[in-house]
């Protein structure tokens, strides 16, 4: 055996900053953001909290995200880049998660740090002005107690692993609802798993759960009410292609593939010209995971079934949930079960390094690597860019002001966000708005007068029956520019 793989803590900090400056963007929020950073704008609480019920929806189950974000709003002003620069503190406790649980195996911390700098997972939702990181900072944290918990079975555990233990439980479900699964079993598992964690929480954790039990069961009621009163999120659609997708994200092709507007057809075929570029990923981590599953990654069998158990009982719960009630479960709603991949990953890289066979090391060099190119093709790729309704918007409104009739087939919230006044009442549209269509019938476009232009996003959830876009083949008109997750029209 050769010796461990190991990094200057140092270098990896100095990648983390650098990752966190090429990471961040000042795209166009897509429609998820602008609700954020409408959320952030709320001019008092009384405004923030009339907005979170009046939309109906399951941001109403992201508390702390939000009202982290309405705060900073207080102190910063709003923009793109400022609000996803407020993921950064998350990022970095992240990286603290990783450096101070897995202190006591340092080959394993330094590979799960450096996979954590350059993942396209990380990368993605760090550019993002919603939950997602926050909440993978929470996981990061709880994962993070669970197996220094497990590791190390005969020390006691420290009132500082109570006080991040608590804090992890709290940031991750506080930042989403669906954290609450995850939350349970690694409790369960501690319980179950960790002798004499009981007794443990009696003594050098009871500061720690004094603050944090009553936190999480505030955050229980608070979410068994917002379910009763019916919130829940808006994708629709369950699908069993979700399940690939969420280990697609995990494991870093997301970069590598096609963007998310093209993948919304779910057909496999738009997958087809980007096989090769993911083969130089999946080949080598396939290899890697090969390679560690055949030594239970280091763990011993009944330590390795649990932690399935751990992963597998939430995980499951999760997509039976939104087959039940028929949401789409994507990656970003499964963000806790990414620090089990990433130890999983990087343990895979740091296996394959002890060794001394040259084609090992290879194949751990070449999954950072691919990884690596995965995110920078996520931050720079044009088809992986945002829904671009900034310049969107800069059109319809540039048409408005030539006394053109404008038809805005794509999100009304994100429209206003951007300053387009939106219509809609087809009936009796107000002077200088744009007409909002949404899943309109061949029959409601006959009285209309016909537009100047015709902003069309995502077919699939605004033109539903295809009126629209028969009516502009219909009468002639001509697709004059193309932006991301945009068509515009003119005749």
């Amino acid at each position: 055996m050769s010796s461990p793989f190991r990094l200057s803590t140092l270098w990896l900090l100095l990648l983390a900053c650098a990752a966190v400056c090429v990471a961040l963007s000042s795209q166009s929020f897509w429609i998820d953001e602008t609700e954020s950073a409408l959320k952030a704008a709320a001019p008092t609480f009384h405004a923030w909290w009339q907005g979170l019920y009046n939309e109906g929806d399951s941001n109403i189950q992201l508390p702390l995200y939000m009202l982290y974000i309405w705060g900073l709003g207080r102190l910063i002003p709003i923009s793109e880049l400022s609000l996803r620069a407020a993921n950064i503190p998350f990022f970095f406790l992240g990286f603290f998660a990783i450096h101070h649980f897995l202190r006591r195996r340092q080959g394993l911390r330094s590979a799960a740090l450096l996979i954590y700098c350059v993942h396209p997972f990380v990368w993605y939702y760090l550019d993002e002005a919603r939950p997602y990181l926050m909440q993978l900072s929470g996981a990061m944290l709880a994962a993070g107690a669970l197996f220094a918990a497990l590791d190390l079975p005969g020390e006691p555990l420290q009132p500082s692993w109570w006080w991040l233990y608590g804090a992890g439980l709290f940031i991750m479900c506080g930042s989403g609802m669906l954290g609450i699964p995850w939350a349970a079993a690694i409790t369960l598992l501690l319980i179950v798993r960790r002798p004499g964690f009981l007794q443990s929480t009696f003594r050098q954790g009871l500061p720690a759960l004094l603050l944090f039990i009553p936190l999480l069961a505030c955050l229980t009621l608070y979410f068994a009410w917002t379910v009763k009163q019916g919130f829940r999120n808006g994708e629709t659609g369950s699908s069993p292609a979700s399940i690939p997708f969420v280990f697609y994200e995990d494991l870093g092709f997301n970069g590598l593939g096609p963007g998310r507007a093209d993948m919304r057809a779910r057909s496999l075929h738009v997958f087809l010209p980007y096989i090769a570029p993911a083969c130089i990923l999946g080949i080598p981590l396939c290899y890697a995971l090969a390679r560690a599953a055949a030594v239970r990654f280091g763990l011993s069998s009944s330590k390795f079934l649990a932690i399935c158990l751990a992963v597998c009982l939430p995980a499951g719960f999760v997509f039976a949930l939104g087959f039940a009630k028929g949401f789409l479960v994507l990656g970003r709603h499964m963000t806790p079960l990414f620090p089990f991949v990433l130890c999983a990953v990087a343990f895979s890289i740091s296996h394959l390094w002890r060794r001394r066979n040259l084609l090992d090391r290879a194949a751990a060099v070449l999954i950072v690597i691919a990884l690596a190119i995965s995110s920078l093709e996520i931050r720079f790729a044009s088809r992986h860019q945002k829904d671009d309704y900034k310049d969107a918007a800069a059109i319809a409104i540039a048409a408005l002001a030539q006394s053109e009739d404008v038809w805005w087939v794509a999100d009304p919230v994100a429209g206003e966000y951007y300053s387009v006044p939106v219509s809609q009442t087809p009936d009796s549209p107000a002077p200088a708005t744009a007409l909002y269509l949404w899943k309109a019938l061949p029959a409601d476009l006959v009285p209309l007068p016909p537009p100047t232009l015709v902003v069309l996003s995502k077919p699939d959830i605004f033109d539903t029956n295809s009126a629209v876009l028969n009516y502009l083949k219909q009468n002639n008109y001509t697709q004059f520019q193309t932006l991301p997750a945009f068509t515009l029209w003119k005749k």
